[in-house]
């Protein structure tokens, strides 16, 4: 999991003045005033990391196939490694696969937003039969990375284009 880091909001104003760098601009210290106010958190942080990241962030979305760290005490417990990589569920970099169900706000009449706090996700672990077992879990979507699902080699063992909807799956939810 990406570590995580408080920094005063002084700071963070700073960091975003320097982002949106409207400085001479007609207004702009009411433009930031009304960004610094109205944003909410997790908007500023994601600004933030797409401002830094230096890669171009690809966009997720419902039903999306990602990559992430594991939960470090997933390991032996939920799933095993050796296992992962047999069925080809293990991503590179120690890293698993998962898929994008939602985001986790409460609104049933907002769309999907990629770059709320949160995501609602399906880790694709295994049972002890070696079959696909899907565990709920969420993250923040920083965390996340954008994968085809070409590139999960589970599906070349299956040697179809199902998805993973059509296939009989166990869910369990994150602790």
């Amino acid at each position: 999991m990406a570590k995580n880091f408080n920094i005063s909001e002084s700071i963070l104003e700073t960091i975003l003045r320097n982002v949106f760098d409207m400085s001479g601009k007609m207004n702009s210290d009411h433009i930031f005033d009304i960004i610094m106010r109205e944003l909410p958190d997790h908007a500023k942080e994601s600004i933030l990391h797409l401002s830094l990241i230096g890669d171009t962030y690809k966009k997720l979305f419902k039903g999306a196939y990602v990559t992430l760290d594991p939960p470090s005490y997933h390991a032996g417990t939920e799933f095993e490694w050796d296992v992962l990589k047999d069925l080809k569920l293990a991503a590179p970099n120690n890293q698993i696969y998962a898929k994008v169900i939602d985001d986790t706000s409460w609104s049933a009449t907002e769309k999907f937003n990629p770059f709320y706090s949160q995501m609602k996700l399906e880790l694709m672990y295994h049972d002890d039969q070696k079959q696909l077992r899907m565990y709920d879990h969420s993250c923040s979507p920083l965390e996340l990375k954008l994968v085809s699902a070409e590139d999960i080699g589970y599906f070349n063992i299956l040697d179809s284009d199902l998805l993973l909807s059509d296939n009989p799956i166990i869910i369990e939810k994150d602790a």
